[in-house]
């Protein structure tokens, strides 16, 4: 069944030269009348996945134990938009959203098609004035992150060793490019990519490091012009035979019919409910391990939370690499012994913390983050920087991580 939301609010983006675009922001729940989602630029008018999206964005504030709901919102627009019609777009938005999101009743961040710059322009037009904390690095460099480090954990205990795993990558935008490059370094061998122009094989290994700044350089079609390796179609790369298949295009790219022809051991995702309803209980029935993308990748959103608290881009890597392990180990720990698949135990828990939070937080129990972010602004500090680095540490891992697993 699909998620009821909160608050639906639909908006017309207006040009100057007069065109008119639709535009939708989803509000799945609030915290103290405040959410946080993606804000992409999309050709996409299904309601209902919007909806799903904005639901996994709640969840995985729940998970995190970051005191606010979860929404999406998107701009419906040509692909390929350029970047003086992006700016364009997001002005008209600004005009349109721009009381919602100067009360932070939904506060944007970088989805598909918009960058970090784009959302700090957006949201200075609309009044909310972010802090150089919050000005976070490409949150897809952090998705990809959870998503290596989540894709490890299910291998080894799929009894696959990392450095003997293929792996194929679908979609090589900002997150998918970033899990290559993860499980690159992490000893998997990458034998696919794929973008919207086609894909890339080689059962030896792509070169992953090479085709990322190509990527960047030239965008979708560096397939085309990449010779180093075998050129297949952008749908032939979910049936190749690997270990790991980790989707990173659009969401709700996977229906449940293409789910039943994949042909891997274990799925992980770095797109947001990459899968139409019914694919991931196929793969659950054909007996492929599902990594949840509200778990795997949560990376984007764990970051930008870090870096409110004053968590340099570096300690960011350092602090996820060291816990959420951790917390993974956990989750498919408490899945085993209730007996349930770990997408239905994940859900029930990040349900249950959201409500709690929600409850302590509206009751006035709870802040917005770290208990120590406060002395790290300016003339207010009055604790020297090392310790109050390492008391919000403590106070996020506390938020993070379960009674027992710190």
């Amino acid at each position: 069944m699909d998620p009821v939301p909160e608050r639906v609010l639909h908006l017309e983006v207006r040009q100057p030269d007069g065109r008119r675009f639709d535009a939708s922001i989803v509000v799945d729940a609030s915290i103290r009348g405040l959410s946080r989602g993606g804000l992409s630029l999309s050709t996409e008018r299904d309601a209902s996945l919007l909806a799903r999206v904005s639901r996994a964005r709640t969840l995985q504030h729940g998970l995190l134990g970051i005191p606010f709901g979860g929404a999406a919102a998107t701009i419906r627009s040509p692909m390929g938009v350029d970047s003086s019609l992006r700016k364009i777009l997001l002005d008209a938005f600004a005009q349109s959203a721009g009381p919602f999101i100067a009360t932070q009743a939904f506060v944007p961040e970088a989805e598909i098609g918009i960058d970090v710059t784009d959302v700090h322009d957006l949201v200075s037009r609309c009044g909310l004035q972010m802090t150089r904390r919050e000005k976070i690095d490409d949150p897809g460099d952090y998705v990809g992150q959870t998503v290596a480090l989540a894709a490890i954990a299910s291998l080894r205990k799929a009894g696959v060793r990392p450095g003997r795993a293929t792996a194929s990558v679908e979609g090589f935008g900002k997150v998918g490019s970033a899990v290559a490059y993860e499980l690159h370094e992490r000893g998997v061998r990458v034998v696919a990519v794929s973008t919207k122009d086609g894909a890339l094989f080689d059962a030896d290994g792509l070169d992953v490091p090479e085709l990322v700044p190509l990527a960047e350089r030239v965008g979708d079609t560096f397939v085309r012009k990449y010779s180093e390796a075998d050129r297949l179609s952008a749908g032939e790369l979910r049936s190749l035979a690997v270990d790991l298949f980790s989707p990173c295009a659009l969401p709700g790219g996977i229906d449940a019919q293409t789910a039943g022809r994949l042909r891997c051991k274990v799925v992980v995702p770095g797109a947001t409910v990459p899968f139409k309803p019914g694919g991931e209980r196929m793969l659950q029935g054909r007996g492929v391990a599902y990594v949840p993308d509200v778990l795997a990748g949560c990376g984007g959103v764990l970051a930008s939370n870090l870096a409110r608290a004053g968590f340099t881009p570096l300690g960011r890597t350092r602090f996820i690499e060291s816990r959420f392990p951790r917390l993974v180990e956990w989750l498919e720990g408490q899945a085993e012994q209730e007996s349930i698949g770990l997408d239905e135990m994940l859900a029930a828990y990040c349900s249950e913390r959201f409500s709690r939070m929600k409850e302590d937080c509206e009751a006035g129990l709870c802040g917005n983050g770290s208990a120590w972010m406060a002395f790290t602004r300016g003339k207010d500090r009055v604790l020297p920087l090392w310790l109050v680095r390492h008391l919000n540490a403590r106070s996020l891992e506390e938020q993070m991580l379960p009674a027992g697993v710190i």
